[in-house]
């Protein structure tokens, strides 16, 4: 009976070894962009790449661009397609975020946080909604190639059903990193 337990022990503390040296890191598969955008990209080739979409602002009052746009994110099923890309532009007028809007639900919410983990390993911060009993927002933040970041955010309704679900990456992790907790996989951390 000893032996069994060791071995499944074993087993899955070789596992999860296995799938964190296996994770890549956020900078590099994001170094040259995000959803075939540059990091230098100015409006007009955000705006000429994806056709159609509107600009407004940001709460931090940057330029937005918003447009939709189904496409396959981190080779996740067809039923996980993005529905609108977002992207900011930095204050050096250059592109500083782009945000994939997915459709909200539990399901994928759950896809893109499990492929985030698999891809690129845990994540290492996070922020919630402080100001309420029970959280209605949340956000996983993987900040340990900054400037590139990887942030996986839900909001929800009153049942805790989510209503927002976004998949955003940045080559300027200050943006988001405002407010957030560090936290720790290790045991006893």
């Amino acid at each position: 009976m000893r032996r069994k337990v060791s071995a499944a022990l074993l087993f899955g503390i070789s596992m999860s070894v296995a799938t964190v040296a296996g994770a890549g890191s956020v900078a590099n598969q994001f170094r040259s962009g995000a959803f075939g955008v540059p990091w230098n990209a100015t409006k007009a080739r955000v705006e000429a790449k994806y056709p159609g979409g509107q600009w407004d602002k940001t709460a931090a009052n940057r330029d937005q661009y918003c447009v939709a746009s189904k496409q396959t994110l981190l080779k996740l099923p067809a039923q996980h397609k993005t529905q609108r890309l977002c992207f900011v532009i930095g204050a050096d007028g250059t592109l500083a975020n782009a945000t994939a809007h997915m459709n909200p639900s539990l399901q994928s919410l759950l896809a893109v946080v499990n492929r985030s983990r698999t891809t690129f390993g845990d994540f290492d911060a996070v922020t919630r909604d402080e100001n309420s009993i029970q959280s209605r927002s949340t956000s996983m933040l993987w900040t340990k190639d900054a400037p590139y970041l990887v942030k996986v955010s839900s909001s929800n309704d009153a049942d805790g059903s989510p209503e927002v679900v976004t998949f955003t990456v940045s080559d300027e992790a200050a943006l988001h990193t405002g407010g957030a907790a560090q936290v720790s996989h290790q045991p006893g951390n």
